[in-house]
C-alpha cells in the first residue's frame, strides 16, 4: 500500500468516522430534544397536579364552610318555622276563644260576669299579640306608619265622596244663581 492508498483510507476512515459521528450527534440531539420535551411535558403535568390539589383543597374547604352554614341555616330555619306554627297556634286558639263570645246569647242576670270573662279573653289575646309580635318582625311604628297612610287616602274618599254627595246641590244652587242673575 502506497502512502497514498493510506491516506486515502485514512481519508476515508476518518469520513466515515465523522459521518459516524454526525449520526451521533443528530441522535443525540433528537434524543435531547425529546428529553426536552418529555421535561416539558412532566413540568405542566407537575403544574396540572399542583393547580389540582390546590383547587381540590379549596373546593373542598369551601363546600365544607358552606354545608356547615347550611346546616346552621336549616337549623335556624327550623327552629324559627316551629316557633311560628306555636304562634299561629296560638292566635287560631285566641282568634276562635273571641269568635265563640256571644253577647246575643248572654243571660241579662250574668250579664257583668259575661262582660268581664270576655274582657279577660280580649286582654288575653292582645297580651299574646303583643308577647310574640316582635317575633313576627311586626312591631308597633310599622303598624302606625301603615294606619298613617291609610289616613289620607280614607280622607280624600271622603273628600270626593261628600263632593259626589253634594254635586246635585251645587248644581240647583247654581242653576238658581244663573237665573237669578239674568233676571236682574
Amino acid at each position: 500500500m502506497s502512502e497514498d492508498d493510506e491516506n486515502r483510507f485514512s481519508l476515508d476512515d476518518l469520513n466515515i468516522k465523522v459521518q459516524q459521528a454526525q449520526e451521533i450527534l443528530l441522535d443525540l440531539e433528537r434524543r435531547k430534544e425529546e428529553i426536552e420535551r418529555q421535561k416539558k411535558q412532566l413540568e405542566e403535568l407537575r403544574q396540572k397536579q399542583r393547580t389540582f390539589e390546590e383547587g381540590h383543597k379549596t373546593t373542598v374547604d369551601l363546600l365544607t364552610r358552606g354545608l356547615v352554614l347550611l346546616e346552621r341555616q336549616a337549623g335556624e330555619l327550623k327552629r324559627q318555622l316551629e316557633e311560628i306554627e306555636t304562634i299561629h297556634t296560638q292566635f287560631s286558639e285566641q282568634l276562635k276563644a273571641i269568635e265563640n263570645i256571644q253577647p246575643s246569647s248572654w243571660d241579662p242576670m250574668n250579664l257583668e260576669d259575661e262582660l268581664n270573662k270576655a274582657l279577660v279573653t280580649i286582654e288575653q289575646a292582645k297580651s299574646i299579640y303583643t308577647q310574640y309580635r316582635d317575633k313576627l318582625g311586626v312591631n308597633q311604628e310599622k303598624l302606625d306608619e301603615e294606619e298613617e297612610e291609610e289616613v289620607p287616602f280614607q280622607f280624600w274618599n271622603k273628600v270626593l265622596c261628600g263632593f259626589a254627595y253634594s254635586l246635585p246641590l251645587i248644581l240647583v244652587l247654581l242653576a238658581g244663581l244663573v237665573i237669578w242673575v239674568l233676571k236682574k
